[in-house]
Parts: C-alpha cells; sequence; structure tokens
C-alpha cells in the first residue's frame, strides 16, 4: 500500500510529496525544501520511518519545485530525475530573483539519468508510469500510480485550475491537450496531487474545471 506525507513549504507553498510503501523504500517528487527548518522536517521524517529513498523525481525544474535537490543530493547521494526538456529553462536563477529570493544560495544539481513518456518508476512494489504533459514548461511529466489510483501533476493540473503558461516555454493549447488526452483519460477515482494547494479527482475535474470542458 502506497503511502503519501505532503510537506507543504512556505512563503513559496510549494507540495513536497514523499512516497513508500510497505518495503520502506521511498521517493520523493518535487523538493521544494531550502530552509533549514524545512530540510530537517523532512530528513527527521525519513529517519524516524526508517525509509530507504530510491529516487527523487521531477515534474519540472521551475525554481521552487527543485529548491530541495542539492540538500537530497547533499545527504542521500542521489541526483534528480526529469524529462531533458526542461534542463535549458532560464527559470532558476529569474525565478529566485521574481519570487523575491534573491539572496538565496542555491547550487544546481543536473540529472544523471533522464526520464521519458511511459517510462516506469520503481521502489519497493510501487511502479508509477511517467506521462508527459508539456505545456506549463517543455517538459513537465505526472507520475501516475495505477494500483494506488493516483497521479502527481506537477504544475500541470491544479484543483479547479491549470498551471500559468506565460512563464519561459509554457503553451496554453499544449498545456490543454495534455491534461485532456493524458489526465483525464485516467479513472475518475483517481486521486489528483498537485504541485500547489489540495488534492481533487479525475472525476472532479471533469466535472468542475473550467478549462477543462
Amino acid at each position: 500500500m502506497l503511502q503519501i506525507k505532503v510537506f507543504v513549504f512556505n512563503p513559496v507553498r510549494e507540495n513536497t510529496y514523499l512516497l513508500y510503501d510497505e518495503t520502506k523504500e521511498a521517493v520523493v517528487i518535487d523538493c521544494g525544501a531550502y530552509t533549514d527548518g524545512e530540510k530537517k522536517q523532512l530528513s527527521d521524517f525519513i529517519r524516524e520511518k526508517g525509509l530507504t529513498l530510491k529516487h527523487v523525481l521531477n515534474t519540472h525544474l521551475h525554481f521552487d519545485h527543485i529548491l530541495g535537490n542539492h540538500f537530497l543530493y547533499e545527504t542521500y547521494g542521489l541526483k534528480p530525475e526529469y524529462n531533458p526538456a526542461d534542463e535549458t529553462m532560464p527559470g532558476l536563477k529569474e525565478g529566485i530573483v521574481k519570487f523575491g529570493f534573491s539572496t538565496f544560495k542555491y547550487d544546481t544539481v543536473f540529472a544523471e539519468q533522464y526520464i521519458e513518456d511511459k517510462e516506469i518508476i520503481s521502489f519497493g512494489n510501487t511502479r508509477m508510469e511517467a506521462l508527459s504533459t508539456p505545456g506549463h514548461s517543455p517538459g513537465s511529466l505526472s507520475f501516475y500510480s495505477e494500483k494506488d489510483a493516483c497521479v502527481f501533476t506537477g504544475d500541470a493540473l491544479f484543483r479547479f485550475g491549470i498551471g500559468r503558461t506565460d512563464l519561459w516555454g509554457g503553451d496554453y493549447e499544449e498545456l490543454i491537450q495534455s491534461i485532456r488526452n493524458k489526465l483525464l483519460t485516467l479513472p475518475d477515482n483517481t486521486v489528483v496531487y498537485p504541485g500547489h494547494e489540495e488534492t481533487s479527482t479525475v472525476g472532479e475535474e471533469k466535472k468542475h474545471n473550467p478549462y477543462t470542458g
């Protein structure tokens, strides 16, 4: 049984997800931890539960979703995994300045391996499929577990909303097609875990999301 811990980090209010199952193998999706307190919160939980971190995954490379990657690399020796289409994104440095983090010191950690559409990510007894869902950024991915009926959508799909498309590489029409063709085709009971704010379900998004009708 997949278990999910959500760490919501201020002030960017980004959802960092820690997933693990009965084997105690785990993955982190979109680590936004950047203060010492946030890093301690995450590492304390991993230690207290006796978890073994196997993957550091990124749905995309906007700065608020990768601020904790260097910490995870230093602490657990794992480099992030993501779609290569985002690797030339200029958003980290510009984003840090634009959103008021100009004094923040960050060391970029690049992937040792990339994730492509339909690739399977495994840890313990859990399998997740990477779904290419571009539009918010060129390399945006969602991670879907059919067995556990959940999908991690990053900033592609929110509860009754969608990700912005006015940043580098954004494309509104492409995002809408990604949502309709890759996410809303999942079973209605699939829980949507977005990069910000609250969870939803695919069924709820079909009924109530004004962008997906």
